[in-house]
């Protein structure tokens, strides 16, 4: 922990520790789901995203167990695995957005039938 939780005032190997426990999650994230390796194609700009969201997550959570009071190492261990798991998270928000966006369309389609239906 700390003496402070603002992160300003961290020194540099803070934010060395927190943002490579971020991306270090991030990095396995993608070793371990990218079909492009398996392939044997590198793909540049999926390791970019996958390491920018996870560093971004990762670091977020570093600075929110840090203001709980949390040690350095829980942080750490924390910032990996939101690291790990920034992707999997957004995966799952697009699919509950898209599916409530294919109900919604849905519905408007079917108010669409009943007023033509109305009309006639």
């Amino acid at each position: 922990m700390q003496e402070t939780s603002d992160p300003s005032t961290w020194p540099v190997v803070t934010w060395v520790i927190a943002l490579s426990m971020a991306l270090s999650g991030g990095l396995i994230n993608w070793l371990g789901n990218s079909k492009s390796i398996k392939d044997g194609h590198f793909k540049i700009f999926e390791l970019f995203g996958e390491l920018f969201t996870s560093g971004f997550v990762g670091v977020g959570i570093f600075m929110l167990t840090d203001s709980v009071g949390q040690p350095m190492g829980v942080s750490a261990a924390c910032a990996g695995i939101g690291g790990h798991m920034a992707t999997r998270f957004l995966f799952l928000v697009e699919r509950i957005i898209e599916s409530r966006l294919l109900k919604a369309s849905v519905d408007v389609e079917k108010d669409d039938v009943k007023t033509n239906l109305l009309d006639k």
